[in-house]
């Protein structure tokens, strides 16, 4: 049984939110090779910037689910 996408990437978000550097680890989100979206972890905020490419969006979000439902829409979208 194939795994789930949206399994995935909730755990590469939690990866960003148990990191304990100074530095915020920003991840890239491709879909065919072709990078779609950038997202950062705010630790000071415990906020998510989603930087969608073409056309270049940004949006915040707060809860981790929210923002998994908007990458998972992103890179499925046909």
């Amino acid at each position: 049984m194939e795994e789930s996408q949206l399994i995935g990437i909730i755990n590469r978000l939690k990866a960003m939110q148990e990191d304990a550097t100074d530095e915020p680890q920003p991840r890239r989100f491709e879909k065919e090779g072709v990078e779609q979206a950038l997202v950062v972890f705010n630790q000071a905020t415990h906020t998510y910037t989603l930087t969608e490419h073409n056309p270049e969006t940004t949006f915040e979000f707060d809860n981790i689910d929210l923002v998994a439902i908007e990458l998972f829409d992103l890179l499925t979208d046909n």
